[in-house]
């Protein structure tokens, strides 16, 4: 299985750097937002890799010492819920932009940023993390949980705004459908660890790790440039002529 893990660590980096170079060659000014979480899933994606194969399985623990493991999963964990925080106001910042220019009131903006405000209190509220210094796993699996869970309901208000703006933008509106497959994964991945055995986690581990790759895949078509429209073929030039 960790051969399967690994395939699809590799296309999921490589479908990530082609959704980010489409962008940057693209609309980078429209789409900043994005940029700024796809940089942060490679460089994080690269940076935790790398620690494992340089710590012979850290994350598996597979002869690893205990601080390496220690600090893996500290680190596995913590960039966990950056990504989850960083999906989550990438929704929003998409479902601000997809509203019309004479809806974008200050209302709307507070509203949006009291979203946000909640989603970075709520996890500490619901779920304590009692008096140890350093947050469990099981509170960073809720936590995530709850962010892509929250992620994808604000998809779904992001889509309502689309349908609602008469000149919907075609590229968001498939930029949204890949968030939200890639958000509501996470959220049904996350609930299925609270519901099965230990030996059977590869089942949530693999759909979170294919519902990423469907997601990013959909971006790739989002960004991917229009083909060249084919030239006109110039009419004869003597065939209406008489001989």
């Amino acid at each position: 299985m960790s051969y399967v893990y690994g395939l699809l660590d590799i296309v999921n980096g490589l479908v990530l750097l082609l959704v980010l170079v489409l962008i940057l060659r693209g609309p980078f000014r429209k789409y900043w937002a994005l940029a700024g979480y796809v940089t942060w899933e490679l460089i994080a994606n690269t940076a935790l890799t790398s620690f494992d194969l340089l710590y012979n399985g850290a994350a598996l623990g597979n002869g690893a010492p205990a601080s390496a493991v220690k600090l893996y999963a500290r680190l596995y964990w913590s960039n966990d819920v950056i990504v989850d925080l960083f999906r989550f106001i990438l929704v929003i910042v998409l479902t601000y932009r997809a509203t019309t220019a004479g809806a974008r009131s200050p209302l709307i903006g507070r509203s949006l940023a009291g979203v946000v405000a909640l989603a970075l209190v709520l996890p500490f509220v619901l779920f304590p993390m009692g008096s140890q210094p350093w947050p469990r796993s099981a509170w960073f699996n809720s936590t995530t949980e709850l962010l892509n869970f929250g992620a994808a309901i604000m998809n779904l208000v992001l889509w309502g705004a689309l349908l609602a703006n008469r000149k919907r933008d075609h590229q968001l509106t498939v930029v949204s459908l890949g968030l939200g497959v890639v958000v509501t994964g996470a959220a049904v991945s996350y609930g299925l660890r609270h519901l099965i055995p230990l030996e059977a986690v590869f089942i949530p581990n693999l759909f979170l790790m294919l519902t990423q790759l469907a997601g990013w895949t959909i971006w790739c078509r989002a960004f991917w440039p229009a083909p060249a429209p084919l030239p006109a073929s110039p009419a004869p030039g003597n065939a209406l002529q008489s001989p």
